[in-house]
């Protein structure tokens, strides 16, 4: 009888990773979150979809997929809902989770299975495997199996889609969400301060996009009639699907965010925004309050030499940090191949492939890992 998979996930940021295994495996992606769901489905119209609502009971379609299943396959802990089904479980990481320590893994030992994205999660994984019982296996990252081939005629229709200009070197910025991010201080000024001779594409952390407070709905609004006087920009509410935007971007500005190491794919060029609430003594501190391993967090730091940096507290225009990063990115080249490597591993599309057979041999009988309750949980 075929392996019978679900995928849960309340949050949209795991959405693309838990596509990528759907792809090999096929079953139903459930989530608790309207909002959830409604992207999902805009963005991914063929797989089957459905709600789960616990005070339903058996009369929930969702709660019936998650009861059906051999394997529950999810990208967040989520022991409350993965505890009432007999299902094996397993954890896809959504990100690229830079910031894993112990305390995290303390939370995740109820899984059967982790799937680690590459070299530097499976070390910290490692560093904690017998503490936890963790039966974990390096896999690779998921949505690179979605990232597109680029060629010129994908990039002109693509960008033409958008309402860019297919001539123009694009940029995309993609920082943190609340409360470290640099949207607030720093989306204003790119947009008002970046030359016509760049598409700009301006995206939201999905915290802020998709479940938007009024504030940052009124925020979103007021930019949008901004974007609407200057050529070639879009404002993006995680309508466009990431992995095009990683393969447009000849320019990728952040803060340090996942999209960040995920760019690096395409060995694409960098540019780091620093703000008062997210610089190097900041990250530090909250690294050591996150009680990240000290070595993990050095080699983090590294990220941000992988490219030019533009301080907010500046004077200087954003237009010119933009043309100094496309014009040093080669200096920078060697770093980002090496930040990658740390980060990643193998640069390939078959991550999905790689959590599929292990799924089966979850599955298979003689597997014998079993749930461990966190504690607290009991």
């Amino acid at each position: 009888m075929p392996l019978q998979v679900a995928y849960f996930s309340r949050m949209f940021q795991a959405v693309p990773q838990l596509m990528e295994v759907q792809k090999q495996a096929g079953g139903c992606f459930v989530s608790n979150r309207a909002s959830t769901l409604a992207a999902a489905r805009r963005l991914y119209p063929e797989v089957p979809m459905r709600q789960y609502r616990r005070w339903l009971g058996p009369l929930c379609a969702g709660r019936q997929v998650l009861a059906d299943a051999d394997v529950i396959v999810t990208g967040a802990p989520g022991y409350k809902v993965l505890s009432r089904f007999p299902a094996r479980s397993c954890m896809v990481f959504h990100g690229t989770y830079m910031f894993l320590n112990r305390k995290a893994l303390s939370q995740m030992r109820h899984f059967d299975l982790l799937c680690s994205i590459g070299p530097r999660m499976q070390r910290t994984i490692e560093r904690y495997q017998d503490e936890f019982d963790l039966n974990c296996v390096q896999t690779g990252y998921l949505p690179f199996g979605n990232f597109p081939e680029t060629t010129p005629e994908w990039r002109t229709r693509t960008l033409s889609g958008m309402g860019l200009d297919a001539g123009l070197p694009t940029l995309v910025y993609m920082p943190w969400g609340k409360p470290h991010g640099s949207w607030e201080a720093a989306a204003a000024r790119i947009l008002n301060e970046t030359s016509d001779r760049y598409n700009l594409i301006l995206r939201p952390h999905p915290s802020q996009g998709l479940t938007a407070r009024r504030a940052d709905r009124a925020g979103f609004r007021k930019l949008s009639a901004q974007c609407a006087l200057r050529r070639n920009t879009l404002l993006d509410i995680s309508v466009q699907p990431m992995e095009h935007l990683f393969a447009l971007a000849d320019l990728m500005i952040t803060d340090g965010t996942s999209p960040a190491e995920e760019s690096m794919f395409y060995d694409t060029p960098q540019l780091f925004v620093r703000t008062p609430h997210w610089m190097p003594e900041r990250i530090r501190g909250y690294a050591r309050d996150s009680d990240m391993d000290v070595e993990d967090m050095e080699r983090y730091m590294t990220l941000f030499d992988c490219g030019a940096t533009f301080d907010t507290q500046s004077h200087r225009p954003f237009t010119d940090a933009v043309d100094e990063a496309l014009q040093s990115a080669g200096s920078y080249r060697q770093a980002r191949h090496d930040y990658f490597s740390w980060v990643f591993g193998q640069r390939d599309r078959l991550a999905g492939q790689r959590v599929y057979q292990a799924l089966q041999g979850l599955a298979a009988p003689e597997s014998g890992h079993s749930h461990q309750v966190p504690d607290g949980h009991a």
